[in-house]
């Protein structure tokens, strides 16, 4: 339990904070953040085990992120219609925050909207003025933010002439959603991530991508190149919700796998947690010239994904709230809730 008490200035801050600081009182925040007399001590065994606990959020935290889904959707079904329309990366944009009701220092996070190529850079912010010539893909990843809590929501649109990669996109979404209704309490999430790759093998083959099984694309390590990220991130006040890699409530690091250094969670999932799921196939130059370089790239048809190219790539994000039973996707209820 705890009290909350308002105060006018530093001096009342002061007087409030000496009356009660005592042997068993701590002050967390940043240098200087209780005033010149008081330091923050930030005791590293009250901090982890408020790190480890806020992964699991309350039925009113819940609500709120449910809000911040439903205007993220809002924001994304208007950017979908401006990418058909012939908008611009910053009409785009712009399309989103007036759908979303959001200012740019409101959003949770600066938006990600990449048109053709520059869809394979993860974390692309530029938002080109100029409309292309010619429009081949549109990826967006947007959120809201609602009460200080986001959603974080990505998806990808190919241009109507472009039929091949709307089937890549189309089971990439399968394969996304099989990986969100695997979000059950007492599944390490490093597994989720593997499952992932597997999967991610079996659309590369599908789609004539390589020309070997998808257990040899996944075993070679192929995957990771068309993959170079993790699965997804606890979600929560931030949109890369702190703790994912601590190891119990007293701390400690539990590091992602040797072949995946990017994975942001590494723990056990529980009931409560929201975690992002948000496979990606991204055709990178820089990584796929080193995967040429590889015995493994002899597996891959080189023709195919050179055909891919100027659409950049694929990523399909869904905010997912792990339970004692079924998965809720907030993020496609909220969708469900535009209908």
């Amino acid at each position: 339990h705890f009290d909350i008490v308002t105060v006018a200035d530093e001096n009342a801050a002061r007087l409030q904070l000496e009356r009660v600081l005592g042997e068993h009182s701590a002050i967390l925040g940043e240098e200087g953040a209780a005033g010149a007399d008081l330091a923050p001590n930030n005791p590293p065994a009250l901090l982890a085990r408020l790190h480890w606990t806020r992964a699991c959020k309350t039925p009113y935290e819940i609500t709120l992120m449910r809000a911040a889904s439903r205007i993220g959707a809002r924001g994304h079904r208007a950017a979908a219609r401006a990418f058909h329309a012939g908008a611009s990366e910053f009409e785009i944009h712009i399309a989103y925050l007036a759908a979303a009701g959001l200012s740019e220092s409101e959003l949770p996070y600066a938006n990600i909207i990449g048109l053709d190529t520059h869809g394979s850079v993860l974390h692309y912010t530029r938002l080109e003025r100029a409309r292309p010539e010619s429009r081949r893909s549109l990826l967006i990843d947007a959120g809201g933010q609602y009460a200080g809590y986001a959603s974080d929501i990505t998806r990808t649109y190919a241009a109507d002439t472009h039929t091949d990669f709307a089937a890549l996109i189309a089971t990439m979404e399968e394969m996304q959603q099989i990986l969100c209704l695997d979000v059950r309490a007492g599944l390490s999430y490093p597994e989720l991530h593997i499952e992932a790759h597997r999967l991610l093998g079996g659309v590369l083959a599908a789609h004539g991508l390589v020309r070997c099984s998808a257990e040899a694309a996944f075993a070679q390590g192929i995957t990771r190149t068309f993959l170079p990220h993790g699965l997804g991130h606890l979600l929560g006040l931030q949109v890369h919700d702190i703790g994912g890699h601590q190891s119990t409530s007293e701390g400690g690091r539990t590091p992602p796998p040797l072949e995946h250094p990017y994975l942001r969670l590494t723990r056990t999932l529980e009931p409560g947690m929201v975690v992002t799921i948000e496979p990606g196939l991204y055709f990178i130059p820089m990584l796929l010239d080193a995967l040429r370089a590889t015995p493994a790239g002899g597996d891959v048809d080189w023709a195919r994904v050179e055909a891919f190219l100027p659409c950049g790539g694929i990523r399909i994000e869904d905010d997912v709230l792990c339970t004692t039973d079924d998965p809720h996707n907030l993020t496609r209820e909220a969708f469900a809730a535009l209908e």
